[in-house]
């Protein structure tokens, strides 16, 4: 059982390697290429910005996270 852990666990180590390759990929822009200007309303209450537009322009050079939850 323990084998067949190892080995789950490395399939999904090299699937997971094999999707980070260095080829073109269309659909992603290059990295040095900028990010898109927008802007969206920060909802954690919790944040220092909460209930203000917040844009990846005011995180330049700093690490930052954006998620796009699904509405509807």
């Amino acid at each position: 059982m323990l084998q067949l852990r190892r080995l789950a666990a490395a399939a999904t180590l090299l699937a997971a390697l094999t999707g980070c390759s260095k080829h073109d990929n269309p659909t992603r822009p290059p990295a040095d290429q900028a990010a898109p200007d927008f802007s969206l309303v920060d909802q954690n209450p919790n944040s220092a910005t909460a209930g203000k537009a917040v844009s990846p322009r005011q995180y330049v050079n700093k690490v930052s996270a954006w998620f796009f939850g699904e509405a509807g």
